[in-house]
């Protein structure tokens, strides 16, 4: 049984008429997602508004924008403290780094006493400054800091993930990871983090599109991401801490041999 769908597409409330206070009639679209398929207006008392998008970020104060061709709303401020939040909830998340015990609590916690800043500054962390927060004791802080370091390694797929450029998903970062995977074999040797960035900085908007499967509002949100500075430094930071090093496939039978996707 269907209780309750989340509608976040303003031309849909729209569509349906929909306001704040309404009773409507979910179901699920393809036997699969929940979703609204009417607005009960018989049943009105006159106490429902109408729904206006919010035009400033609740959190940071920027005004949000909504890109040509999209349903999402975002916040243009790339330094909102919700964005980034929201940015190492999905980086230690299960199809990213999927880092055990570390979820959005702990998360929050660090943030809060200003222990973390970014993504990288996970990997620093000792189990000193986990001791002195809630919930947390000797043994607790060593098992976090345990499973934080036996993930500096993981597939190049879930790295790309993790790092949250929009439009990539499971499905587009293995295609990337494919892509710099048969860049990087000519010169055969260990793929770091600041090689990956050289690779994708070299691609124009035009080159992406012609990766299979990639099409012009994935591309234009690859080349955005990668010459962005501020990712670059991100980037350079995740690799001082000794995230990655990925070896390809070799074709000698005498070297050993790691599948990088």
């Amino acid at each position: 049984t269907v209780s309750r769908a989340t509608l976040h597409n303003e031309d849909e409330i729209k569509r349906l008429g929909l306001q704040i206070g309404d009773t409507v009639v979910v179901g699920r679209a393809g036997d699969v997602i929940p979703d609204v398929r009417t607005v009960l207006k018989d049943l009105r008392t006159g106490k429902e508004k109408p729904f206006h998008m919010p035009k400033k970020c609740p959190v940071c104060g920027f005004v949000v924008g909504r890109a040509e061709g999209e349903v999402a709303y975002r916040c243009v401020n790339k330094n909102c403290p919700a964005q980034k939040r929201e940015g190492l909830y999905h980086f230690v998340s299960r199809k990213a780094f999927d880092i055990d015990g570390l979820g959005p609590k702990i998360i929050d916690a660090l943030l809060d006493q200003g222990l973390i800043q970014d993504a990288a500054d996970l990997f620093e962390l000792q189990e000193g400054d986990l001791v002195p927060l809630e919930r947390f004791g000797e043994k607790s802080a060593k098992n976090l800091i345990d499973a934080i370091r036996e993930r500096k390694q993981i597939t190049l797929s879930r790295f790309l993930y993790a790092l949250g450029i929009l439009h990539v998903g499971e499905e587009n970062a293995h295609i990337l990871s494919r892509e710099i995977a048969r860049k990087n074999r000519i010169m055969n040797h260990e793929l770091r983090i600041m090689d990956i960035e050289k690779i994708m900085k070299a691609y124009s908007r035009e080159d992406l599109q012609t990766i299979p499967d990639i099409g012009p509002k994935v591309a234009e949100s690859i080349f955005l991401w990668f010459h962005d500075k501020r990712n670059i430094i991100f980037l350079e930071k995740l690799d001082k801490v000794g995230i990655g090093r990925w070896v390809l496939m070799c074709r000698s039978r005498f070297q050993k041999r790691q599948i990088m996707w």
